[in-house]
């Protein structure tokens, strides 16, 4: 049964193991060479910009070793009318992942060991997206080492746990990613949607400080609720990739 990000938290998957601050990471992504980067609503194809951000700051310090040339965006619609836009970009993804998987794009043998896994990264509305392609992915025969899932701004509770190898990133009171996390004044409410603003524009250490959470296959990675300062800085930061 597929499981949706949009919307009201759902009861959460029974935690397997919560891990301290700054927990190791470094390697989850070693081996990957490729990657597909996804806009969040409004935006369909990722610019230079926005893919070095998210290069920068989830891909490379993890083991990604792909360049600009294999670092590329795809496009899917991220429009305003979310059935028909996740549907429509649930479909985009999983073409260009099979397509890539029957071109021996991810060097997996016989075993479904994969020595080139695709990184697939996403941000809000495309992690939706990608949380319901894990289902159909997983129908389609594509290995579990064939893939690795970046997801950034998703409602845990719709992030697949038994699929593919995944790493969600969220903000701490972010608006869509932990609804009512905050609170529920208006208030509250514009604090978490303009955290759900600020993932490009996050420093390093902000990043790192965050809390893991281990869910099966899927790691959860809570980042502190951020200060005024630190919120204004980051929606700076990510201004010129949004």
């Amino acid at each position: 049964m597929k499981k949706v990000i949009l919307g009201a938290a759902l009861c959460g998957a029974a935690v397997a193991l919560a891990g301290a601050a700054n927990a190791d990471n470094s390697g989850f992504l070693s081996g990957s060479t490729d990657a597909l980067i996804l806009g969040a609503t409004g935006i369909p194809t990722p610019d230079a910009a926005y893919i070095s951000d998210a290069a920068k700051l989830y891909l490379d310090p993890h083991g990604y070793a792909g360049t600009t040339a294999t670092t590329l965006a795809l496009t899917t619609p991220e429009s305003d009318d979310f059935p028909s836009s996740v549907a429509q970009g649930e479909n985009d993804l999983i073409n260009a992942i099979v397509t890539d998987y029957h071109a021996g794009d991810m060097a997996c043998n016989a075993s479904g060991v994969c020595s080139d896994p695709l990184t697939i990264f996403t941000y809000s509305q495309s992690s939706a997206i990608a949380a319901l392609a894990e289902q159909q992915l997983a129908a389609d025969k594509i290995p579990d080492d064939a893939l690795r899932f970046v997801m950034l701004g998703a409602n845990p509770t719709g992030v697949p746990d038994n699929l593919y190898p995944t790493d969600v990133y969220n903000i701490h009171g972010d608006f869509y990613a932990e609804p009512g996390t905050l609170g529920t004044t208006w208030q509250d409410v514009l604090l978490g949607m303009e955290l759900h603003e600020a993932y490009l524009g996050l420093t390093p250490a902000e990043i790192a400080s965050a809390t893991s959470v281990v869910e099966g296959m899927t790691t959860i990675y809570d980042i502190p609720t951020l200060s005024t300062t630190q919120l204004f800085e980051a929606l700076l930061g990510a201004a010129g990739a949004m």
